[in-house]
């Protein structure tokens, strides 16, 4: 078994991010649309999907994870094993090359599967994915159905796969925690800010708004600290995004602010009062000079020549028309 450096294993590369995971079931939904050397994976049902492919739950679900892309290109086509291939996909920013390749019982079963995934781009999203990709398949990833066969294959046994896993996730969570502690400063701070607040400076602002606001965003402290424990990123996001409204609705100065910007925009604009004199606002108002010869109307020698027609004689041509209809009977054609 060749040894790796331990140093390699738990440091993240500026670039790229290989990760070994066992397949455990697949179904055979998608097809192939023909391009060239190469296919490009569709749902079973399009209508240009030829051959068919099977791909892993690991696959279906990294697919699912990314979010938005292209169709992914199948780079390496299945042969008479439907689940052998080389799929890649991506974005501007992140490219992922997956390759399922059998390691034990000669592919005769799903499980018989390993998928090698090779990620490239920012750190953030590679192990942001790392982490919503563990969390869906709700199992480690890295545990193989035949150990022996899986550190032959992969050059790694189970503990070092786990770190190697468990080091993008971490990142991933790390900068999570960041960010809740950020929020818990600022929730502090708004806090403080509201207790020496004096009386007169905001007359307009409501104390029990503000308050009211400081504890659902320390609420959604506690949903952001449960979802994180659970990797369920996209929970997490929702709730650092709650608490940033809170803190925004908390703070009196943004309604002074907002005042002020309201007022800059009723000058910009012109906002007409109530009370305001409608002929004078008229008289005020630009004028187009009569001889300006820089507004050209363009003439339309095409135009249609007046007829004299009325809309009574419009409707009556429509109702003739309609009379020139022949009615079909339809409950005849249905009985017999």
């Amino acid at each position: 078994m060749p040894q790796e450096d331990s140093e390699s294993i738990l440091s993240l590369d500026a670039r790229n991010t290989v990760l070994w995971a066992q397949v455990r079931k697949a179904k055979d939904e998608f097809g192939i649309e023909d391009d060239g050397d190469a296919g490009i994976l569709r749902p079973s049902r399009h209508p240009k999907a030829g051959s068919s492919i099977i791909l892993g739950d690991i696959m279906t679900m990294l697919m699912r994870v990314f979010g938005a892309h292209a169709p992914p290109k199948i780079v390496e086509l299945p042969g008479f094993d439907e689940q052998r291939w080389k799929i890649e996909f991506g974005d501007e920013e992140v490219r992922v090359e997956v390759e399922s390749r059998p390691y034990w019982g000669f592919g005769l079963f799903a499980s018989s599967f390993y998928n090698k995934i090779t990620l490239s781009g920012p750190i953030d999203r590679r192990c942001r994915m790392v982490l919503d990709l563990a969390s869906a398949i709700g199992r480690p990833p890295w545990e193989p159905v035949r150990r022996g066969r899986w550190v032959k294959v992969t050059g790694m046994d189970t503990e070092q796969h786990s770190k190697h896993w468990n080091l993008h996730m971490n990142h991933c969570r790390t900068g999570f925690k960041a960010e809740m502690e950020k929020r818990e400063q600022r929730i502090n701070e708004m806090e403080k800010k509201l207790t020496t607040l004096d009386e007169g400076e905001y007359p307009e602002y409501d104390r029990r708004v503000g308050k009211s606001a400081i504890e659902r965003a320390l609420r959604d402290i506690d949903v952001s600290n449960k979802a994180l424990h659970e990797d369920n990123a996209a929970a997490v996001e929702r709730a650092l995004a709650r608490i940033d409204i809170a803190l925004i609705e908390a703070d009196p100065s943004n309604r002074s602010r907002n005042e002020m910007f309201q007022e800059e925009e009723e000058l910009a604009y012109g906002v007409v009062s109530e009370e305001a004199n409608l002929g004078d606002v008229l008289a005020a108002a630009p004028s187009m000079p009569e001889d300006d010869t820089s507004i050209q109307v363009q003439q339309n020698e095409e135009m249609p020549i007046e007829t004299g027609a009325s809309a009574d004689d419009l409707l009556l041509y429509i109702a003739e028309k309609e009379e020139e209809i022949p009615f079909v009977d339809l409950s005849i054609s249905e009985e017999e």
